[in-house]
């Protein structure tokens, strides 16, 4: 990870209407990550994303993005260098779908060239036919033009993709595809995202690290494992409760990893299976039942090995934890 933050937020407060709605707050996002905001509405989670957009004016502090202080005379140029996505999709209706995804392109002056190959690795990731780009947006269903707004965020590749709960309004399998969509693309591109959500099992399927957001604070900013595992505050503990995560089967199997649980090189002696890193643990055990160990992948590189005495020494710590309570 750069020591150089895409994102830096210090000290940075807002008000409304005499209200504080962040109260000296100061945030680092660092270049490839994910980063999920998550808390209840009206912490101010949506303010920090509309403060670094620069459609918000702080009453104090300071914002960096790309390195560049976020003022009137730089915000074009960071606008220009970054993809928004929010619940409302807002493509332009008058606009073919292949129009709405090269506008920013055009505007950026960025080759033709360069533009249809984008276009067409985006449009084969989110799985839609080449001969939908001829089409209007009122003619796709609202899953798809739901791709079509992400895709349009990542047409320019730029460094730094901001994400408003951008999957709420969607249905349980329409949600879970465009999370499952967004990642690969971020694999693809490795952009740095902040995401916002208000899910937590959205937070803790999407974000390397999450922020937890009340009062305009963060409470907690740290890995997914340690937010569910080691809570830092009691509304942080109350929050991920009931997530997912806390079921051990559906934990995602990088979080063994970034926990400690595995070695940065292979086991002797033990044939390697790939598997992606939000493959859940509960997929993995018939793996680790042909006595062969995980090679756990991120951003197309190995990030950890993992046996099944990896494994059994998660589940005993997992275990002894419980036993604690």
């Amino acid at each position: 990870m750069s020591n150089s933050p895409i994102i830096q937020l210090s000290n940075l407060s807002v008000a409304y209407d005499h209200q504080t709605a962040i109260n000296n707050l100061s945030l680092s996002v660092y270049p490839h990550e994910i980063v999920v905001l998550v808390g209840e509405s009206g912490g101010g989670k949506t303010t920090i994303l509309r403060s670094i957009s620069g459609l918000v004016t702080p009453a104090s502090g300071h914002i960096t993005v790309n390195g560049l202080p976020l003022n009137a005379r730089n915000l074009r140029q960071i606008r220009l260098n970054m993809g928004y996505v929010l619940q409302q999709i807002s493509l332009f209706p008058n606009m073919t779908i292949k129009q709405n995804l090269t506008l920013l392109p055009e505007i950026k002056h960025q080759s033709k060239t360069l533009t249809n190959q984008t276009i067409r690795s985006l449009m084969a990731a989110a799985k839609l036919p080449m001969d939908y780009l001829t089409k209007y947006p009122n003619e796709l269903s609202g899953g798809e033009q739901q791709r079509v707004g992400i895709l349009r965020a990542f047409g320019t590749r730029p460094a730094l993709i901001l994400m408003d709960e951008p999957f709420s309004a969607l249905d349980p399998v329409s949600r879970d595809q465009l999370q499952d969509l967004t990642l690969a693309i971020h694999q693809k591109f490795n952009n740095t995202i902040l995401f916002i959500t208000h899910d937590m099992n959205e937070a803790l399927k999407m974000g390397q690290r999450i922020g937890v957001v009340k009062d305009g604070q963060i409470l907690q900013l740290d890995t997914p494992d340690n937010i569910v595992r080691h809570p830092a505050t009691p509304y942080v503990r109350t929050l991920f409760s009931g997530s997912e995560a806390r079921k051990i089967e559906n934990i995602y199997i990088r979080r063994l990893i970034l926990a400690g649980y595995g070695q940065p090189t292979p086991f002797k002696d033990l044939p390697i299976e790939l598997v992606a890193g939000d493959q859940i643990l509960g997929n993995c055990y018939h793996i680790l039942a042909q006595n062969r160990q995980l090679a756990v992948q991120q951003n197309q590189k190995t990030i950890g090995y993992l046996n099944g005495q990896s494994i059994l020494n998660f589940l005993a710590a997992k275990q002894a934890h419980q036993s604690n309570k």
